[in-house]
């Protein structure tokens, strides 16, 4: 009985040791693996436009027009869109001039002004013509505003609207896209 005593004095702590050896091994892997799965540099992502990054940040704009020109200075973002093609569908044009509203006034935060035109392109004389202009500011922005035109698919919208959004229509546009 007493040999069973020594032999149970020596095993138990011995499996007691074992069993931490085991759990600290696990640990030390599982921590090890952890570490290993930290990116070396971490993405830099701001919401602050500069126009160093102008180009960076409007390239990732789900845009059907293409952009023509853009600028930013200390808070105004200056944007023309081009409309190349005469048959061009005035629901894209309003869906992208959405698009570029909300990511000025949404998508950044020191955004205080846009100036957004709308210019066609003569393909043979290469002059342009202006079609549509905006002249918005954060203040008066309201997200609304960008549901309200995805959703026009004809060249007329709603005084009220035009309005909010000081949209100013050309009579270039008035015989492109108004309904008779």
């Amino acid at each position: 009985m007493r040999q069973w005593q020594i032999v149970r004095a020596v095993l138990v702590p011995a499996a007691i040791a074992f069993m931490m050896l085991v759990i600290l091994l696990e640990l030390k892997s599982h921590a090890r693996q952890k570490i290993e799965t930290v990116t070396a540099a971490v993405p830099y992502h701001s919401r602050e436009l500069t126009d160093a990054g102008l180009v960076d940040s409007l390239m990732n704009l789900p845009l059907h027009l293409k952009i023509s020109r853009a600028d930013y200075d200390d808070g105004s973002l200056t944007m023309d869109i081009k409309l190349s093609d005469p048959g061009e569908d005035v629901g894209d044009v309003y869906e992208d001039i959405a698009g570029i509203m909300s990511f000025a006034f949404e998508g950044t935060d020191n955004v205080r002004q846009l100036y957004l035109r709308v210019i066609a392109i003569d393909r043979w004389g290469g002059k342009r013509y202006l079609l549509l202009a905006s002249n918005m500011n954060r203040e008066s922005w309201e997200p609304r505003y960008a549901e309200a035109l995805s959703q026009l698919r004809n060249g007329d919208v709603p005084p009220s609207l035009a309005a909010s959004l000081n949209l100013t229509f050309t009579n270039l546009w008035q015989k492109q896209f108004s309904s008779p």
